[in-house]
């Protein structure tokens, strides 16, 4: 598209963007335009609104603006963020471009989703919208898109620690592409046995493999060969189950079972 036909619009509060969506039609929200290859006809950028650049904490989570860059959120420092997201963003480009490329937009890219989707479905995290007069929370697990006339403007995030935590990204780390995986597998044990388990796979498909975790938890550690070939084989059928209707890259399942079974390795 040619640059004299962009209207790029600014906005200097969360009121002026909510005017702009009134008034003119199909504005589309960027923000730092990482991860677009063509802009927008018309666009507006929420990149430095002050409002959605803040980060807050409280005992049981870090409550992050979506405007807020991959950068700024790393540099809460290690001991502050999960251990699964802090490792995600660290996975991530480089610190030129962490510095520019923000939260909401890794979680809003489409049709492929950015590296930290992975770790926010299995930290549960929320999501909170807004439009003019209103605001809802979401758990990110439920998260479909965003629609007009509501915007991301918070990302909920627990901070609750795990006693295993992996996180495995594959493919190139300056762009996404249709091969971009990202992977959590979270879990709890007490006593030698499994408590609570996460596993969330993301890049072209998003999910949470709730019938592998369910599958997994009340299991006793430390894993045995056989129980691993078990789980494997549901797996395989689960993958197949919840991929049916899509047509992906064959390199995507050989992935998901390769990540798999490398976390139950690390239990046995």
């Amino acid at each position: 598209m040619e640059e004299n036909k962009i209207q790029a619009s600014t906005a200097e509060t969360l009121s002026d963007v909510f005017y702009l969506l009134k008034t003119i039609k199909d504005l589309k929200i960027t923000g730092a335009c990482t991860q677009i290859s063509e802009l927008p006809e018309k666009m507006l950028s929420i990149f430095s609104l002050k409002e959605l650049s803040e980060i807050t904490r409280t005992e049981n989570y870090i409550e992050a603006g979506s405007a807020v860059t991959l950068g700024r959120l790393l540099s809460q420092g290690k001991s502050k963020l999960p251990e699964v997201l802090n490792k995600a963003l660290l996975s991530i480009a480089t610190p030129q471009l962490r510095n520019l490329a923000t939260l909401g937009g890794n979680i809003c890219t489409n049709p492929i989703k950015g590296t930290l989707y992975a770790p926010l479905l299995a930290l549960d995290a929320k999501l909170v919208f807004q439009k003019e007069n209103e605001t809802k929370t979401i758990p990110i697990t439920k998260f479909s898109g965003t629609a007009v006339p509501y915007i991301l403007t918070k990302i909920r995030i627990p901070t609750a620690e795990w006693d295993i935590c992996e996180f495995k990204r594959i493919g190139d780390i300056h762009r996404l592409s249709e091969n971009s995986t990202s992977y959590s597998f979270l879990a709890n044990a007490e006593n030698d046995v499994l408590t609570t388990v996460r596993i969330a796979f993301s890049g072209l498909i998003s999910t949470r493999i709730t019938a592998l975790e369910n599958r997994l938890a009340g299991t006793r550690l430390p894993l045995e060969s056989s129980t691993i070939s078990a789980v494997m084989t549901d797996a395989s059928l689960e993958f197949d189950r919840i991929f049916s209707s899509r047509t992906i890259p064959a390199m995507l399942k050989e992935e998901f079972l390769r990540l798999i079974t490398y976390s139950l390795k690390k239990l046995s």
